[in-house]
């Protein structure tokens, strides 16, 4: 038996469960047939949930909640189109502009993570509904596992290939 200590932190242990989810994204992807990705249900197809999960990354990632431009990198003005305009730049969020998103975000998660301190990500931020930086990321990785998983449920009522668990 090794008496040598290991100290874990918060952050390690969440940089490894942001891996991971990444990693399966990552892989739900590249699992969707080209001709489904815009399929899906009402408002939520595969292609928007999968930029959600990535979006929503950058939005809990930011140090004030209301710097967000939501739906930016789909080029998307929320305030400014109608609803028609709307779906049509939604049908044209392509893989490769959520999988360039998602390795964005994967590099600014894992910075924020390995340069904050388990006592910094005990403190509050601008997101005053939660009661810690650390409380904020736990969400979030619960938020995109659900949403991982209609991904996944989708995949499977296509009969495509499944994602692995990761």
């Amino acid at each position: 038996m090794n008496d040598e200590k290991t100290e874990i932190s918060f952050r390690y242990m969440l940089l490894n469960q942001f891996k991971r989810k990444w990693k399966m994204l990552r892989e739900a992807i590249e699992k969707c047939p080209d001709d489904k990705w815009h399929d899906g249900k009402e408002e939520w197809l595969f292609s928007w949930l999968a930029y959600h999960i990535v979006e929503t990354a950058d939005f809990y990632t930011q140090e004030y909640h209301k710097n967000m431009q939501w739906g930016k990198v789909a080029d998307i003005d929320w305030e400014k189109v109608s609803k028609k305009e709307i779906e049509e730049k939604k049908s044209k969020v392509t893989k490769e502009l959520v999988s360039n998103y998602l390795e964005e975000m994967n590099r600014t998660i894992t910075k924020l993570l390995k340069e904050t301190s388990d006592e910094d990500l005990l403190k509050k931020d601008s997101f005053y509904w939660f009661d810690s930086i650390y409380e904020k990321l736990i969400y979030l990785l619960r938020h995109n596992s659900y949403h991982l998983g209609e991904l996944a449920l989708m995949l499977r009522e296509w009969d495509a290939e499944r994602i692995k668990w990761g």
